[in-house]
């Protein structure tokens, strides 16, 4: 990324200059906490004056610039899905909408960015903004949030046995996914009791959009690191990009402590169709188990899952933090699996089937 330049993610790109402000190196960046103990957001003023100068009137968040500050700080490549890990070790609950960064010279006005600010933040979205000082010059990001209702504050870490408030101002509907696969489902608000120790995902709904898709952590202390590596590399290829899929899959069952999958011929070739389906949305899950048990695999039972993103481990990664996805994927029954992937310039679009032997 060249210094003086603004590279956007997911929204309008503007034009872009030379910046020619008062420049202040000793103005040195003042970062917001990029880990916190609970679920929660909220309007408050940066400690930071650059960064109060350029969220003037933009809805700054103290936790998703935690985010914000956490990537800037980082040296990987500045991702939806690498905001959205951030975000959730800063406590933020809701979906991150737009990433942006770069860098200015050291102690100067990002005019690129708050004029990108401007053009892209909606009345009610949260800003997470950060600089980090980096040599000499400062690397900015800007997260964009857009929640559509408002959650209830709650612990990332819970006691085993304890019950999870989940509450939001407008109606909802929830679904929590156990660390063995097992699902308990309701409306808000509720109190749902947390069973089992280990990573648990919560997945609240509103009327039309998804509110906040999390994880909670019960005895055990929220991880470091992400399961999957992010943004992941890139395939050219159908067959290598579906292998690759499977392993993934396969980490991730055993990060939960569940078997891996066996790779089958059958399921490999059962999934080309329903990877046709979906591009040309027109996949249901539905009918996709019943051709499952319709082609001999009904000696127990089955799973059809899918994804698409940049990268085959971006794909994966946007699989996990789907309640509906992650209770087929972590289902300790499965035994052998195969994959469908489409690669193209956007991307990949995998199909994933899942059964007992």
């Amino acid at each position: 990324m060249l210094p003086l330049m603004f590279a956007l993610a997911c929204a309008p790109k503007i034009a872009e200059g030379p910046i020619e402000p008062m420049v202040d190196p000793a103005m040195q960046p003042i970062l917001p906490a990029m880990e916190a103990d609970v679920y929660a957001s909220g309007h408050t003023l940066p400690r930071d004056v650059l960064v109060a100068q350029v969220a003037l009137g933009l809805g700054w968040d103290e936790s998703l610039s935690g985010a914000a500050a956490a990537l800037g700080l980082g040296d990987g490549e500045v991702t939806l899905e690498r905001a959205q890990h951030a975000a959730h070790r800063s406590g933020f609950p809701y979906p991150v909408r737009i990433v942006s960064s770069g860098r200015v010279i050291a102690g100067s006005h990002p005019d690129a960015l708050l004029r990108t600010l401007h053009s892209v933040m909606r009345k009610k979205d949260r800003l997470g903004l950060a600089r980090v000082r980096k040599g000499e010059s400062d690397r900015w990001v800007a997260l964009i949030a857009s929640p559509v209702d408002e959650l209830g504050a709650f612990a990332r870490e819970q006691k085993l046995g304890s019950a999870l408030q989940i509450r939001t101002v407008g109606p909802s509907t929830w679904m929590l996914v156990s660390p063995s696969g097992e699902i308990k489902a309701g409306s808000s608000p509720s109190a749902p009791t947390l069973d089992e120790e280990g990573e648990w995902w919560l997945e609240v709904d509103g009327v039309e959009q998804t509110v906040a898709a999390l994880p909670v952590y019960v005895n055990m202390p929220p991880p470091k690191d992400v399961l999957i590596d992010l943004p992941g590399r890139e395939f050219t290829g159908p067959v290598v990009a579906a292998d690759e899929a499977l392993l993934l899959i396969s980490d991730v069952r055993e990060a939960f402590s569940m078997a891996r999958l066996r790779d089958d011929g059958t399921l490999h070739t059962l999934a080309q169709y329903p990877l046709e389906l979906l591009l040309g949305q027109q996949w249901d899950r539905d009918s996709a188990h019943g051709r499952l048990h319709a082609a001999g695999f009904s000696g127990g039972p089955v799973g059809q899952v899918q994804c698409q993103g940049p990268t085959v481990a971006a794909c994966i990664d946007t699989m996990v933090r789907s309640s509906r996805e992650r209770e087929l994927v972590l289902n300790p029954s499965f035994r052998i699996a195969g994959a469908a992937a489409q690669v193209s310039t956007d991307g990949v679009t995998i199909v994933v089937n899942m059964a007992t032997e």
